[in-house]
């Protein structure tokens, strides 16, 4: 029983990380659009909220008319909750960036974006950021600035995100504030 129990669950986690449509990988001038939320080259995106440990949390990301990633929802400490967040697996093997660009319109709210490399299912690289109260800005966010985590714990001894493939990408709020939230997403790029 425990066995047959572990196969489906091996079996699940491997389908959550297939993406349904592939996202062309090309550099202009240095720049590789990782995504700009157009809907015929959109990353497979989900949604994943402290509900998987008992978190009370919820969220979602939709598509707006003018081809922006909006990821709102509700955040909440309750029941030992605290974290909201949008990821997307990137097919194509990323190394060697300088930097992960983002052009957001926020709500004044603390987010992170957070990376996972081939080398690691468990542990993220995190590097935070501020947004301001609905205004459009770019976050450019330096590769020596992320750090390995693990359910909000910062990590030791692992490799640094310039040593590996970039395999997954997303963006968390963990900010510990309850209430709404709100996040417009332009593009998410790397150079």
């Amino acid at each position: 029983m425990n066995k047959t129990i572990h196969i489906l669950a091996s079996v699940f986690l491997i389908g959550c990380d297939v993406p349904t449509i592939e996202n062309n990988f090309e550099k202009i001038n240095g720049t590789i659009t990782m995504e700009d939320f157009d809907r015929n080259e959109l990353l497979d995106w989900r949604v994943v909220n402290d509900n998987v440990m008992g978190g009370r949390s919820a969220a979602t990301l939709k598509l707006t008319e003018d081809t922006h990633g909006l990821f709102k929802g509700y955040l909440s400490l309750e029941n030992n909750g605290g974290f909201s967040s949008i990821r997307a697996y990137y097919p194509p093997d990323i190394s060697q960036i300088k930097s992960v660009k983002l052009r957001i319109k926020g709500d004044g709210r603390k987010y992170s974006f957070r990376v996972r490399g081939n080398t690691s299912k468990w542990a993220s690289y995190s590097h935070s950021f501020s947004t301001i109260e609905n205004e459009w800005v770019t976050k450019e966010l330096k590769i020596e600035d992320f750090y390995p985590t693990y359910r909000g714990y910062k990590l030791a001894d692992m490799p640094t995100l310039s040593e590996l493939i970039i395999k997954e990408i997303g963006v968390m709020i963990s900010d510990k504030q309850t209430g709404p939230f709100e996040l417009l997403i332009d593009w998410i790029r790397a150079e």
